[in-house]
């Protein structure tokens, strides 16, 4: 009796998503872009809105994805009853999400996220539930301005939730008409493609208006006027003409002769200053540092730097790093990190305020010895909640950049990370040139320790080299 219960359920189900255009949704009125791409197929609505009890879907219409997510308030389908009656329409390859009879706790934000092997493009809708139908319409979408050439196809939408109107000879409607610059409005011509749209047993209705070939006299003002009995909005949508760049020829050129004359002597220039640059760069920044940026030793901190480290990095830490920048006149104080990356943040906020900087060793020890993208990420992330003008992470590791990175939906990476963070590599085929850097970040002193001093001999008759993990 429970499993002909369970089959008429999703028999209904079914047949309420076929009723509703549920399974057609996404191959309809879709954007004519040529390629496999992974995008969005058409609008993408930022608001929804349904009534209790009624039947509502959620899309997400895309291609060229290899998977989609759908999370409501941050947590990841399938949900709790409680938490959303939701529930995704396989048959349209998981673009699509719906209930036969919404509920009040069904809203939400709704996040669908798409990913293939490279890419992640995620968006957000905002669900609303109403008890009783809205005096006011509710815009779900409309166009933003745009811009176009001479000749090109133009397509605007726009779409609101009214409910069903129950009256007869009544209905609602969305229309475009073309305002001119007294704002007057016009009906457009029949050159003009007006197509009407309905969803959901037509609570929610728009049109879309398609301008081929756009021409001169196109350009303009275009208003979408949204009504129903007793009520109406409108929104205006501007198109402006897109300029082309040409690109001129010069009628009297430069003389060759003069011209390449000049070439080879801008690119000795350059070259002499890349040289230069590349050999003492980071000695003269590092002395014009100490020279002439402001002393921080009247700020009330009780240490210059503080070195973070593993447990199994201790030596490295404790016998060349602190002892070295002490040679170099810096007061220096240390921290073991723990195990979990998590408690780095809280472990590490007390002392940045007593100290001037905070020097991070990243090594394997530092992740569990798990020296992977995913993990060094989440290290990193940890440690830019502190103040980024005070931290500086050390990698004794090559971190593992790949060009097939995933991206957030913000489109970060473990790269764009690094990059904007203060991260530098130890690199045993230059150790002056990591002192050098190292000291660049540091506050500035107003005297310097020669290269012989600075150095403390290891117990165990090590080099830094034999230090870094490998």
């Amino acid at each position: 009796m429970a499993g002909k219960t369970i089959s008429l359920f999703v028999v209904y189900a079914g047949f309420l998503v076929f009723a509703n255009g549920m399974e057609e949704h996404c191959s309809l009125n879709t954007f004519d872009i040529a390629g496999n791409d992974m995008h969005f197929t058409k609008e993408v609505t930022n608001e929804e809105f349904a009534l209790v009890g009624k039947f509502k879907g959620l899309h997400c219409c895309a291609k060229g994805y290899r998977s989609i997510e759908w999370y409501k308030d941050g947590k990841i389908y399938p949900w709790e009853l409680d938490l959303s009656r939701m529930i995704i329409y396989p048959e349209n390859a998981n673009q699509t999400i719906y209930t036969y009879a919404i509920r009040p706790d069904d809203e939400g934000n709704y996040t669908c996220v798409l990913r293939n092997d490279t890419v992640m493009h995620s968006h957000t809708i905002n669900l609303k539930v109403f008890d009783q139908i809205p005096d006011q319409l509710q815009m779900t979408y409309v166009s933003q301005n745009k811009q176009a050439y001479v000749g090109e196809n133009v397509r605007l939408f726009c779409e609101a939730f009214a409910g069903v109107v129950d009256l007869p000879d009544q209905n609602s409607e969305a229309i475009w008409y073309k305002k001119l610059e007294n704002g007057t409005l016009v009906e457009l011509s029949d050159r003009f493609n007006q197509k009407k749209v309905i969803r959901e047993d037509g609570q929610t209705y728009g049109t879309y208006l398609v301008i081929p070939k756009v021409r001169k006299d196109d350009y303009g003002v275009y208003r979408c006027q949204i009504e129903k009995p007793g009520t109406s909005i409108f929104r205006d949508v501007v198109l402006d003409e897109k300029s082309r760049v040409l690109n001129y020829i010069n009628p009297n050129p430069f003389p060759l002769k003069e011209m390449v004359l000049c070439s080879i002597i801008i690119v000795l220039i350059l070259t002499t200053f890349i040289v230069l640059i590349n050999q003492y760069g980071l000695a003269f920044q590092v002395y014009m540092k100490d020279r002439f940026s402001t002393v921080e030793d009247n700020d009330g901190k009780t240490h210059d730097v503080m070195v973070a480290y593993a447990p199994k990095d201790s030596e490295l830490a404790l016998g060349v790093l602190v002892p070295t920048l002490e040679g170099r006149g810096y007061r220096c104080t240390t921290r073991e990190l723990s195990a979990d990356i998590t408690n780095w943040s809280t472990e590490l906020s007390g002392q940045i305020h007593v100290c001037r900087r905070v020097i991070t060793l990243i090594s394997p020890a530092t992740v569990n010895d798990s020296w992977i993208s995913s993990n060094l990420y989440q290290a990193l992330k940890q440690l830019q909640t502190l103040d980024a003008a005070k931290l500086i992470c050390v990698a004794l590791k090559e971190l593992p950049f790949s060009q097939n990175e995933s991206k957030n939906s913000v489109g970060e990476t473990l790269a764009s990370l690094a990059r904007s963070m203060n991260v530098i590599q130890w690199q045993r085929s230059s150790d002056e040139s990591f002192w050098l850097r190292l000291c660049r970040e540091l506050p500035p002193k107003r005297y310097c320790v020669t290269q012989s001093s600075q150095r403390p001999r290891l117990t165990s008759e090590r080099s830094f080299d034999s230090l870094v993990v490998a």
